[in-house]
């Protein structure tokens, strides 16, 4: 009679188990259904566990339990190999094992910190004195192990009793692999749902015309984090609960790591070992626009928060082209002004523009350059300071083209008596922008006569560029000098001058001898007819460079004392070095 309960209760736990196989129910709520079923329907049985192997941490882990305490059993982290219920997921062999001294053999492998918490989370705080262990596996994928025990009841697990386990165990394995399939499908759709949501929240922001600091907010609040926006400078440009002391660290950051960050993924950032935040390139076709940066979280963003952080800077990259075309259109304006003013075409419209910034008023006028290898962000940077440093003193036009800020200064005060000061505001201003490059042209005393102070940079922008001109320095047209007046002459005229004033040493037969001739001739002129110095630059005993000197005014026909003899030989050099 027993028997037929026995097989009855059996039949009962496998159907009840099969029912669980297309169950939608929760993981854990699941296995803890399932290993109470089977506890019940096996007579002998009073406790047991399921285990489930962590692939990433390679340790198995009990997921549910009858008759252990939880709150020690939560801790056991079981390796491969170790222990009974170790040693079945190793080897995927089954295991019964009657007798406390062969279980106690067969756990006799197990590392003292999991013995203790298996002894401290059984009830009884004994060993059983009969186990059986099988292992749960799924299409050759390891599942876990189910282990069941026998600590109070009178005799032991038979082999019936451990076939009707492994049968049941693969399903089990089954109805865990399902389980699973459908968490991952609902976290899946969950994370669809809130990516979505957050990326609703986001265009919204946007649509409605609230402006960045609304979508940094935004991101913030969804993300839990500190938000920063860098432009392309490693300027902040908007935040949200943002922490003064580290905006520096992280625009040094961002500045060190440019190159890394132009992968457009998330990096991280790291101080001394110490996880800080994530940082994305803001990037468009015109390249990297700016930085997205995220701080105040504990560890790397989650699917959700890297998508939406990602859709952020996405919506970003828009806003900022947007942007950026207003600015060019307004580049474009501001050019054919410029043309207007140079040609001397005093339309009303141009005359409306003048007067509104304050040029009709002034009486002396100058034009300067400055000349940067920026972007977008880098003019418009320039013009900010511009009007923040000059705009004090003098009235201003700023005219931004490509890789170049066109500055007109107006001024009631004679400006011939202003360039020293001038010069002390491009300095202040080369402190903010040490890359930049300044020209400034003649001051002249009308509207009608600006067009020769602009020609007077461009002059000078074209000759240095030719120079190789320095990155950082200031160059008026007082520094010209008489190469004002050779710009522009050609090349014909300039062979014939240059031939008719080195021709001499330029047809020498030797090279060598022309070569260092000519060497000779440009140190010393370069050196102001210092021959000690001449002979310094060119490692030369000094009486060698006095024996080529000598040469020199004999061929040339020339007599370095004489100043209209230096004028022809520096012009001649010049031009040469421009054939």
């Amino acid at each position: 009679m027993n028997n037929n309960i026995n097989i009855e209760r059996r039949l009962n736990t496998f159907i009840q188990v099969s029912k669980n196989i297309t169950s939608n129910e929760s993981l854990k709520q699941l296995i803890q259904e399932i290993i109470e079923e089977v506890i019940e329907s096996i007579d002998k049985a009073d406790a047991g566990f399921l285990l489930l192997w962590n692939e990433e941490k390679r340790y198995l882990e009990i997921e549910a339990a009858v008759n252990f305490k939880e709150e020690m059993y939560l801790k056991n982290k079981l390796l491969e190999g170790e222990g009974i219920s170790g040693s079945v997921l190793e080897d995927g062999q089954s295991r019964l094992i009657n007798t406390v001294e062969k279980i106690q053999e067969a756990m006799s492998n197990m590392r003292n910190k999991t013995l203790r918490y298996y002894l401290d989370s059984t009830v009884h705080a004994f060993l059983p004195v009969s186990c059986m262990s099988v292992p749960l596996t799924h299409q050759n994928q390891k599942i876990g192990v189910l282990t069941i025990d026998n600590f109070k009841n009178g005799g032991f697990f038979t082999a019936e009793d451990l076939r009707f386990l492994e049968a049941i165990g693969n399903q089990i394995a089954i109805s865990i692999v399902n389980a699973r399939a459908f968490q991952e499908k609902e976290q899946r759709a969950n994370q669809l749902e809130a990516i979505l949501h957050l990326h609703n929240e986001l265009n919204e922001t946007v649509l409605k015309g609230k402006g960045m600091k609304a979508l940094v907010a935004r991101l913030s609040a969804s993300l839990q984090g500190r938000i920063y926006y860098f432009d392309s400078l490693y300027r902040l440009e908007a935040s949200h609960l943002h922490f003064k002391a580290e905006i520096p660290s992280l625009s040094s950051w961002l500045n060190s790591y440019t190159k890394e960050l132009k992968s457009q993924q998330l990096h991280s950032i790291v101080y001394d070992g110490r996880f800080i935040g994530q940082a994305l390139s803001v990037m468009s076709s015109f390249g990297t626009m700016g930085y997205l940066v995220i701080t105040g979280i504990t560890a790397p963003l989650d699917t959700v928060g890297e998508l939406g952080f990602k859709h952020a800077a996405s919506i970003i990259a828009i806003e900022q082209i947007k942007l950026q075309e207003q600015i060019k259109n307004k580049q474009a304006e501001k050019e054919m002004l410029l043309n207007e003013i140079i040609r001397g075409n005093f339309t009303p419209e141009v005359h409306s523009y003048l007067k509104k910034y304050g040029m009709i008023a002034a009486k002396n006028y100058i034009f300067l350059a400055i000349k940067c290898d920026g972007d977008i962000n880098q003019l418009v940077s320039i013009e900010e300071s511009v009007v923040r440093i000059f705009g004090k003193k003098y009235d201003i036009m700023t005219f931004p083209q490509n890789d170049m800020v066109y500055l007109l200064l107006g001024t009631r005060a004679r400006i011939g008596e202003k360039i020293d000061e001038i010069t002390m505001y491009t300095e202040r201003l080369q402190t903010i922008h040490h890359e930049a490059t300044v020209f400034f042209g003649r001051p002249v005393l009308s509207l009608r006569n600006i067009s020769i102070s602009y020609q007077d940079v461009k002059m000078m922008m074209d000759m240095y560029v030719q120079d190789g001109e320095k990155r950082g320095r200031i160059y008026n047209f007082r520094s010209l000098g008489y190469k004002r007046y050779l710009i522009n002459i050609s090349d014909e005229e300039a062979i014939h001058f240059v031939e008719n004033i080195l021709g001499p040493i330029i047809d020498q037969t030797s090279r060598s001898a022309k070569n260092d001739l000519m060497l000779t001739l440009k140190i010393y002129l370069d050196a102001d007819k210092n021959a000690a110095k001449t002979a310094e630059m060119m490692h030369l005993h000094p009486n060698t460079v006095y024996y080529r000197l000598q040469q020199l005014q004999e061929k040339l026909d020339c007599n370095f004392d004489h100043l209209e003899d230096l004028i022809n030989l520096k012009t001649a050099m010049y031009l040469y070095d421009k054939l």
